[in-house]
């Protein structure tokens, strides 16, 4: 019976995959996207409840299909985000001796005219310099000089995110845990249309993270610190896991991070100066979207004051959970709702940080998240149409509220039974 239940939702994925990679870019058919996305999500819940009784045989099938989905989603267009041009792009400006974080080198730059293509056509904000840290740009350099093309940088996210699930499932083991919970990550319908999808880089970090929560389960703090200065370099939320996970790194382990992420930094840091950070600042001082908790802080901080105030909670709550000992993955958890809740953007794709430790640990209300995150794409038509890039409360209510009540009646339910 199980397993027939997981057969009928793998169907579905199939279905919802086939029709998203044979429409390709959903930015002008946001209603279609939904309704799609609704139905593989319920699937992939109904997958998540049925699994417990899949065999070995079965949970290796049920990986098969989840390879096969996204080799199908990397030869579709960019569903949903243009940010792979971008990808693209700066490992191509590397490879004709650029820095992409010099203001003088960004995209609109005259002198990358020669260089312009579709690739160019498709980047978004070419006003701006990179923002990505610097192992990411060295990914990106690396892709490029193999394969400069939209393809080959969709297929090198997932093969970061299909190491990732190979490294989640050694961390099961380490822990006793069942391998169907890779089903978690592998068959998410975000994990789908974010990375395979839409090529997202965020990839190469949960890469970093599943290493880091495979050297927390063997109890290895030198390994554990070399995922952390990976993660770090591919983006800057690793760091606030390194606080959480402070009781597991000793002073040597500390200094090697701050050697790597200094070893990483520095080339391009000669090459640009204070560049390096400018469109970072320009991010975090003006941008602002599908914020929750950070709406409040900005009224009565102003936005400037909230970013500050935001990232000093989430710093606050890694704190928090260092001092009180928390288990490693609810503390990581607990930093990756913090740093949701309290940023002044939230993108779909931001929720993915969830899912490396959802493999390991049951938060019914994050995963829930995964699936009602989608509903920010609401901004799509509006913004087509000349309005400002925002999602209404109507909607964020709706992919905020039910997240927050079953996450509140998971915690008493859990109490409850303690």
């Amino acid at each position: 019976m199980r397993s027939g239940l997981v057969l009928a939702a793998g169907t579905v994925l199939s279905l919802a995959v086939a029709s998203l990679a044979v429409t390709g870019d959903q930015t002008l058919r946001v209603a279609p996207f939904l309704a799609t996305w609704g139905l593989a999500f319920a699937a992939y819940l109904v997958a998540l409840i049925a699994s417990p009784g899949l065999s070995r045989t079965g949970v290796r099938l049920a990986l098969g299909a989840a390879i096969a989905w996204r080799l199908v989603l990397v030869l579709a267009p960019p569903l949903l985000s243009d940010d792979v041009y971008r990808s693209v792009w700066e490992g191509r400006v590397q490879l004709h001796g650029g820095n992409p974080y010099r203001w003088s080198e960004r995209p609109e730059a005259e002198r990358w005219v020669e260089l312009r293509d579709e690739v160019w056509r498709g980047v978004n904000h070419k006003e701006y310099s990179a923002i990505y840290p610097p192992l990411w740009q060295l990914a990106a350099w690396g892709v490029a000089a193999v394969s400069d093309t939209v393809v080959a940088m969709k297929l090198f996210v997932v093969a970061c995110e299909l190491a990732a699930l190979a490294l989640l499932g050694a961390a099961l083991r380490a822990r006793g845990q069942p391998p169907q919970r890779l089903l978690v990550m592998a068959w998410s319908p975000l994990a789908l249309v974010e990375i395979a999808g839409s090529g997202h880089n965020d990839a190469l970090g949960l890469l970093a993270v599943a290493a880091a929560l495979l050297a927390l389960s063997l109890d290895r703090p030198g390994p554990l610190a070399a995922a952390l200065t990976a993660g770090i370099g591919a983006k800057l939320l690793p760091g606030l896991l390194a606080v959480a996970w402070l009781r597991r790194l000793r002073p040597r382990h500390l200094a090697g991070i701050a050697a790597g992420c200094l070893a990483l930094t520095l080339p391009y840091y000669l090459g640009a100066g204070s560049d390096l950070w400018l469109s970072l600042d320009s991010y975090s001082r003006f941008w602002r979207f599908n914020e929750s908790l950070f709406a409040p802080l900005a009224e009565l901080l102003g936005h400037e004051g909230a970013v500050r105030a935001g990232a000093l909670l989430t710093l606050g709550a890694a704190l928090l959970a260092w001092h009180r000992g928390v288990e490693p993955v609810a503390a990581g958890t607990l930093v990756v709702v913090a740093w949701l809740a309290l940023g002044p953007n939230v993108l779909p794709w931001y929720a993915l940080w969830l899912l490396p430790l959802l493999v390991l640990r049951d938060e019914p209300g994050a995963l829930l998240l995964t699936g009602t995150v989608a509903l920010a794409y609401l901004v799509l038509p509006t913004w087509q149409s000349g309005e400002r890039w925002q999602v209404g409360w109507g909607a964020r209510s709706l992919e905020y509220a039910p997240c927050i009540a079953v996450a509140v009646v998971s915690r008493l339910r859990s109490r409850s039974a303690a």
